[in-house]
């Protein structure tokens, strides 16, 4: 009789009706597998390693439900709702305060060359503050690149563009995308961030005078301290008047998520708690985890916390019109918030209300952008121009036609390529040679648009029967463009979009910025050629159709 069998013998209980107890036949089965795994360690040994995979599968399965119950990206946000609720943004209201002064600090990588020359060339050059009678830009706004210690491979190129550009910061840590990133970009902060302000002259060194005073150059520490990441676009003028009307202290602004974080695009501190996590040893001491939810637990451990003022901005503040998350949609402008409010205040109709897909999708619902589905123009051939006018919440200038007509204000006029393009030794332009027989120039430049004045063109002779083309484009139409932004606005100058997020391909920023910001900004550098376009000019595949002129009559009139 085998080992097993004896065992059952001696060890087994049968109740008066012959049957085995189940507690008793569990207790067999037992013993029995434990035997043989004794005797058998091979086998022993597959079965730990079944055990252990089957406990691993269940540990992740449980993390995995717990962090999707606790995602608050799961779900449409209502952001129709917060912009209805909003109060609106009143410019009056901060005109009278003193500008606040911040740094940004836009945490990249190193081997990001070319995000971080697309920030400088968009938001961070041309949305800082001015002066509001010389346009000057002012002194109060920093925007710095944040990187970890630069691979070998990038640290001599990431030293030129320092130099080059004097916007880079580098933090004596490996990269990393956690939280401990964060920590030492705030202590970087807490002595670094700062701002230069002139303050009267009483050292060696070579003074600045303004109104026959002399000043010489300090450095003041800022009011606020951004963390923002490189694929915000971030209107930094409309931020400055937001962060104009906060505290100065105890004060944290950003886009509030489930009622207890700032979402990690951007967010503001201001200095009293950036020195505070900086100089706190149980921050310094706590685990690396995501930064934006551990930032929240730093500022809970402050000893005022029930006196911070979490300034959330959740209307102004969405991701790209072209981003399938739960917090995009159109562009969006004061004009637009306006017809929402409209619609909370009185209701939709009931057509309206079942097109929207019924009250709680109504709240999400947005002209351009399904959720967890890619964007679609609502037309295959759109320009750039009639491309991001269909971005813009509502529909834009051309909704519903999507498409420029002639009968557009600022579309330029059919005309005749003889007397708009003029060769280099064209009659009309003035005599070849000046008095001395040398060649001659333009008479003058004009001091206001810096272009070459020559003689008065007249019609040249083949004008009637040659090709024509558009006329050429620029400042003279461009009173239409501002007059566009003030019934955008409200007529006023601020008050709209703050953060455009979850712009994950350079092209986005182009987009962003002409949609925010407009042909004007953009154009008026470098050269005051710039400023002009010849619409002749194809246009380049795949972001638009090839260019078409414009035909009065044809069923598709089309730049």
């Amino acid at each position: 009789m085998s080992f097993v069998a004896q065992f059952v013998r001696a060890d087994t209980v049968r109740t008066t009706s012959g049957r085995m107890p189940w507690l008793s036949r569990i207790q067999m089965h037992f013993h029995y597998l434990s035997m043989k795994i004794l005797r058998r360690p091979l086998l022993s040994a597959h079965i730990a390693m079944i055990l252990a995979c089957v406990s691993v599968l269940v540990l992740t399965t449980f993390i995995t439900s717990v962090r999707y119950l606790q995602d608050p990206d799961k779900a449409l946000v209502p952001w129709r709702q917060y912009c209805s609720e909003q109060p609106w943004f009143v410019r009056a209201d901060v005109e009278h305060l003193a500008p606040v002064n911040f740094l940004v600090g836009v945490i990249t990588v190193d081997e990001k060359f070319e995000r971080r020359q697309v920030i400088r060339s968009t938001y961070a050059s041309l949305t800082t503050p001015r002066h509001p009678e010389t346009g000057q830009p002012l002194g109060n706004v920093q925007v710095k690149f944040v990187l970890g210690r630069p691979r070998k491979e990038y640290a001599e190129r990431i030293a030129l563009e320092m130099e080059l550009y004097n916007d880079i910061v580098v933090l004596d840590i490996k990269e990393t995308q956690w939280s401990r990133k964060t920590f030492e970009f705030l202590r970087w902060a807490a002595e670094n961030a700062t701002v230069p302000v002139l303050v009267p002259h009483t050292s060696q060194s070579h003074p600045y005078m303004v109104n026959g005073t002399p000043y010489e150059v300090r450095w003041k520490l800022v009011d606020y301290v951004l963390k923002a990441d490189d694929d915000a676009f971030i209107v930094l003028d409309e931020l400055e008047r937001r962060l104009r009307a906060a505290p100065r202290t105890m004060a944290h602004w950003g886009y509030k998520v489930a009622d207890w974080f700032m979402s990690g695009e951007v967010y503001a501190l201001s200095q009293d708690l950036v020195q505070y996590i900086a100089h706190s040893p149980d921050i310094a001491a706590s685990a690396s985890r995501k930064e934006d939810e551990q930032l929240a637990r730093w500022v809970a451990t402050h000893p005022r916390h029930a006196d911070l003022q979490w300034l959330s901005e959740r209307c102004w503040v969405y991701d790209h019109p072209r981003a399938s998350t739960p917090y995009a949609h159109g562009f969006l402008f004061p004009d637009h918030v306006e017809s929402i409010k409209e619609e909370a205040l009185h209701g939709l109709s009931a057509k309206e209300l079942a097109r929207r897909g019924g009250l709680t999708k109504a709240l999400s619902y947005s002209t351009t952008t399904k959720w967890n589905t890619p964007y679609t123009p609502p037309r295959p051939d759109l320009t750039v121009e009639e491309g991001v006018e269909a971005l813009i919440e509502g529909g834009g200038r051309w909704a519903h036609s999507w498409y420029r007509t002639t009968r557009d204000p600022d579309t330029p006029r059919y005309v005749s390529l003889y007397d708009f393009i003029l060769p280099s030794d064209d009659q009309r332009l003035g005599p070849k040679l000046n008095a001395s027989g040398e060649a001659a120039g333009p008479a003058t430049y004009d001091p206001s648009t810096g272009l070459a004045v020559y003689a008065e063109p007249v019609s040249h002779p083949a004008a009637a029967r040659g090709p024509n083309i558009n006329e050429a484009w620029g400042p003279n139409l461009f009173a239409h463009e501002d007059q566009l932004r003030r019934e955008r606005y409200l007529n006023y100058t601020v008050g709209g979009t703050v953060v455009v997020h979850y712009l994950k391909h350079d092209a986005w920023f182009y987009e962003t910025a002409l949609a925010l910001l407009g042909h004007r900004p953009l154009w008026h550098r470098g050269s005051a050629a710039n400023e002009w376009r010849m619409y002749g000019s194809p246009l380049v595949q795949p972001f638009s159709s090839t260019h078409r002129h414009i035909v009065q009559d044809a069923p598709r009139t089309h730049l």
